[in-house]
């Protein structure tokens, strides 16, 4: 049986907007939130202050976070993640093939098919709806949104990787299309 582990984050930044890509003012220096799931598992939140490099996704998070939970899983399992330039970087390709590690071939410019925007989407609810907005960086990283992604039960997540069939099937119809996802 093949499992896949979903990663995913959003970036935080004084220019942008904090959160989910809604309207959070950050502390003003670049910043990055991201998380894990699959079927039976999710990693804790977690967050890179300055700039997301290859290097340090590899370092900060495939290493020390997404392998565990890779092998948490303990079964054939398939990574997806994005092509966002940090997640491709050669070094980062490298440790992902010496580790063993299967990774899902991604679209470009296809966010319909990564299901962690809809988990992003439900956390980006629960936060604003239970608790003010952050003020900061240290605010937005203590420990609300972390409870609230813990409490987001795991029958949503496994109705996201439940619809990866229909994702790809719908994807591929569109022939790249958008769709209703």
């Amino acid at each position: 049986m093949t499992v896949g582990l979903v990663c995913g984050g959003v970036r935080v930044s004084g220019t942008t907007t904090v959160w989910c890509r809604r309207g959070w003012p950050s502390a003003g220096a670049p910043s990055w939130c991201g998380g894990a799931f699959s079927f039976r598992h999710r990693t804790p939140l977690y967050y890179i202050v300055g700039n997301l490099t290859g290097q340090r996704y590899r370092d900060e998070i495939v290493a020390p976070l997404v392998l565990p939970a890779l092998h948490q899983i303990g079964v054939q399992v398939v990574f997806q993640d994005d092509n966002a330039t940090p997640h491709r970087a050669r070094l980062v390709n490298n440790f992902i093939q010496q580790a063993g590690v299967t990774r899902m071939n991604w679209p470009a410019c296809s966010p319909d098919f990564n299901p962690i925007e809809h988990l992003w989407d439900e956390l980006d609810r629960r936060v604003r709806n239970n608790h003010p907005p952050p003020r900061n960086l240290q605010q937005l990283s203590a420990s609300v949104p972390a409870n609230e992604w813990q409490a987001i039960p795991q029958a949503f997540c496994r109705k996201l990787v439940n619809s990866m069939r229909n994702r790809t099937a719908e994807g591929i119809a569109k022939r790249g299309g958008h769709t209703h996802y």
